[in-house]
Formats: C-alpha cells, structure tokens, sequence
C-alpha cells in the first residue's frame, strides 16, 4: 500500500460490462464525457488486461494510487478486460475535481455516448450527435483518446476550486449568499465535543488509513424506517442524522461532534461533474429526557438554517465523526451490454475517528462505517454498527418514544465464522425460512446471501450489486460457500449472474448436478 498521504487518494467507482461491448465505442464515450467537463482537466485512459481471479487486487490498487495534486492528471480510467466479453471501467477522481454525486452524472454520460457511438449488432454506425462541453461553443469538440485527454490543467481556473464546495467548479459561479453567512458559522464555531465511543483509543485529524464496516438495512427494516420517518414529517436522511446524534448521546458525547458533507448543487449545476459539496458543523444534540420527535424537529430547523448558507461554507470543521449521504441513481442502460456498478468503490481512507457513508437506494440503505485503525478497533466499530442497526428499529417502532426510554443497544454477538476480509457484518438476528419447496443447495445460498447482506428477504433473482454488494462482500461469499457446501465458486459466475439462483446453479453444477 502506498505511504503517500492519505489525502491524495481519490473517489473510485467501477462498471461492470458483460456481453459484446464495443471498446473504441466506449474509449470514445469516455473522451466525450471528460470533455464535457473541463473541471476534470486532463483525463488519463489506460487498459489493462486481468483474470477474475487477479482482478480485485488490480481493483484495490487502482482505488489506492494516489494522485499527483500539481502535476495531475486528477482523474483516470482504467479498462479492464478480464476475460472474454467481461469488462470493468474503473474511474477514479480527486475530490478537488470530483463528489460522489458526480458518479450518477458521470455513469448516465457515460451511457448516452457509448449509445450514439456504438455499432450494435444487426445496425448501422449510429451517427449522433456528440454532447458538447458545458459552456463551450458551438462546433467545439471534446479531446480524444489514446493517452491522456486534454481540458483544463490542474491549476487552470476551471479546474481550481478555492475549498470543499464547488466554487467555481466546471467555471460555474456559486448563488451569491444570503446576508449574515459569516455570523451564521461563528455561531456554530466550537470546539470539538470529546467524543466517547466504545473502545476509543485516540481522535485522529484529517484523513488517514481506514478500514471499513459495512451493512445494509433492506426489506422490512428498510420500510420501516421509511414508515416512522413519513409519520414523523421528516426524510430518511433527517431520522438517520437525528438517530446518528442519540447514538452518540447514549455513549456519553455530552455535546455534538458531527460535521455533514452536504451537497451544493444547484438546478444549474445539477447535471455537472465537480467538488459540489460542502463540509459544515452540524451542532444539534440531544437530551436523554426528550422526546425522539423533539429532537428530530430540531434536527430539521437547522438542516434548513444550514441549506440557505452551504454555499459559503466554513473552513472544514475538525468534527471527529462525519455524516454523509445520497441518493444513489439506478443504472443506466448500455445497449447490448449487461451493465452493472459498484457505486462504494472502498479506497482504505478514513476521516477523523469514524465517518459514516449512507448511500441510499430506495428499496435499501446501505451504511459504510469508516474508521482509522489506529483509533479504534475493528470489533468495536462493528459493534457500533449493530448499536447503530438495533437503535434505528427501536425507533422505528416506536417514533414517538422519549430517548431515554429507547432500549440500549446490546453489543452484537460475536459471529460464529471469522472474517474472511476487513469487511465484517454481524450475523443477522434471524433469517427467513426459505420456502418449502426451495431446494437445499438454494436455501443455503440464501442464507449466505442474507448474513453477509444484513438483508432478511432476498429475491431469487435480484442482483447482488442492486443489494449494496461489492467485490469484498463477493470474497466473503465464495469464502462461507466454501466452508459450508465444499466447492469453490469462481469470481465468473459474479460477472455472469451475481444473483442467489445464479450461484445455486453454479454450485450444483460443481457437486456433480445433485441439488
């Protein structure tokens, strides 16, 4: 791993492409998106040639590399072919050019060029159209391909931001801010609560090592939370934010160590790639004897105070715990091609003591709990998850309780398998029976879908990246299938039908064709 600092490491995504994928139509895709967006400066493109096997270690090396900050570029792609007709397009971005809501924006430009660039079977070349750069002339074109792609330099205007936020992004001028932003943020400068969680050992600054614990709340629980959050007037963002603040409250942190990575864009901006977020200090916090609803009403009066100053952040707050979240956009199609991404790319940072990533899908919520090594343990924060799991649904069962009387999370038992990566998820409460007429082989599968996942219903069919699935949870999948049913599951059958019967069907197939 490199000892480069930590901060130079950037915002990874990844596309998975199965079927006849025509590459130069791709390769153009990708020029034609870069050139849209001068932000992005000189873009790198480069390919690589991997098997299933060696491909989440090419993977992970791609999410580490650091980037050179004076020389650029600040974004690349790597295309991976890793068997035939197999496919995966990494992107990576530095944050001063690039947010996670930037990914949606990138993967629907992505699909539209390859659309009009594209020679699909039993059709001519398609002659569109290709998308012009934001704000350029008419006539003007993109850079191409191979190499590196030309836009703006790193230092140039249009790729400079002056801080987190988005100042200036893709040329763009931020809305003017209303009057009384700078007493608005000298209100709420304090110094860090000490934050209390358990087995904290220290608080770290910035951005350092991380690993990282991940869950997902689906079906039932997912509903759920979407129910009391309808019946207390609030979004599923405000209740997580307000049940985030009792969770640190029932550790003992008497005042809020939160800071928010909040979005920025604009009905302008909306459809840009860039660094459109802002980092602020989120200083609500609970009392024991209030009301649940209480506490989130507040919550939501300064989420709204926040939102009309966001534009003209602070400097970056030293909270030791950050919160962010979004919504994640439902993969676009790619003509003739199955498409599928990993939305939550890992790239081993943390900030500060603990930052948790909410990425929100609809149907699931999955939570990614970073956290640095150094300050606190790996048990520990996957007892904060389970804290986090059982709070969630004490409330949404009872919304409308007072906080004291939430019951206390109780630490989740241990699980009866070790980790088999630095992703662990405690074991489900409960598993769903599968149906009577379910055979063996599937149920077993299903149940090893739903332990990994956190998930208690899963469809026979859904696709494992849809559920919050990655190439960690697919490790630990051909791991506990190993142990359990005695075969050895290759990554192919991930790339070629990433579902429950899928998986069953490989596995039968291995056992000689005995379900």
């Amino acid at each position: 791993m490199s000892h480069a600092p930590f901060d130079l490491r950037g915002i990874p995504l990844a596309l998975h492409l199965n079927g006849p994928v025509d590459v130069p139509a791709l390769l153009g895709a990708c020029a034609v998106v870069a050139g849209r967006h001068p932000v992005l400066g000189r873009v790198r493109v480069t390919r690589a040639e991997s098997t299933p096997e060696r491909y989440p270690g090419v993977a992970a090396a791609e999410a580490t590399r650091p980037f050179d900050l004076e020389r650029g570029p600040l974004a690349r792609f790597t295309l991976v072919t890793v068997g035939p007709e197999r496919f995966r397009l990494l992107f990576t971005a530095h944050g001063r050019v690039f947010d996670a809501g930037s990914k949606d924006v990138l993967v629907r430009e992505l699909a539209d060029a390859y659309f009009a660039r594209a020679t699909l079977p039993g059709t001519a070349s398609p002659c569109s159209p290709v998308p012009q750069p934001h704000g350029s002339p008419p006539g003007s074109l993109p850079g191409s391909l191979p190499g590196s792609l030309p836009g703006s330099p790193p230092g140039s205007p249009s790729a400079r931001t002056e801080r987190r936020g988005g100042s200036g992004a893709g040329g763009e001028v931020p809305p003017a801010p209303p009057d009384g932003a700078a007493e608005f943020w000298k209100e709420r400068d304090r110094a860090p609560a000490e934050l209390v969680l358990p087995g904290l050992r220290a608080v770290p600054g910035g951005t350092g090592p991380g690993e990282i614990v991940e869950m997902v709340l689906g079906g039932a629980e997912s509903g759920a939370l979407t129910g009391a959050a309808t019946l207390l007037g609030a979004t599923r963002f405000e209740l997580l934010l307000a049940a985030v603040g009792v969770l640190l409250r029932r550790y003992g942190t008497s005042a809020s160590p939160l800071a928010l990575d909040l979005g920025t864009r604009t009905r302008e901006t909306r459809d840009r790639v860039g660094p459109f977020v802002a980092r602020v200090p989120f200083v609500p916090h609970p009392a024991l004897d209030e009301k649940f609803p209480d506490h989130l009403r507040a919550v939501r009066a300064e989420l709204r105070a926040i939102y009309r100053f966001r534009h003209a952040p602070p400097e970056p707050p030293a909270a030791p715990v950050l919160l962010s979240y979004r919504k994640r956009a439902a993969v676009p199609e790619f003509p003739g091609v199955g498409a599928g991404v990993e939305w939550t790319v890992f790239n081993g940072t943390a900030h500060g003591a603990l930052h948790i990533q909410a990425v929100d899908a609809g149907p699931s919520l999955t939570l990614g709990l970073r956290f640095n090594p150094a300050a606190i343990g790996h048990d520990d924060v996957s007892g904060i998850a389970g804290h986090l799991r059982a709070l969630l649904r004490a409330i949404s069962a009872e919304p409308r309780a007072k906080i004291a009387d939430l019951a206390e999370p109780p630490h989740p038992t241990p699980q009866e398998e070790p980790p088999v990566t630095d992703l662990f998820v405690p074991a489900p409460d409960n598993v769903t029976e599968p149906p009577a007429e379910e055979d063996p082989v599937t149920a077993q599968v299903r149940e090893i879908w739903q332990e990994i996942l956190r998930l208690d219903d899963i469809g026979l069919d859904e696709d494992l990246y849809d559920l919050g699935g990655h190439s960690l949870t697919i490790t630990q999948i051909i791991a506990r299938t190993r142990r359990r049913l005695g075969v050895e599951v290759s990554l192919d059958v991930f790339f070629d039908n990433p579902t429950i019967a899928g998986v069953a069907e490989e596995v039968t197939r291995l056992r000689g064709g005995a379900a």
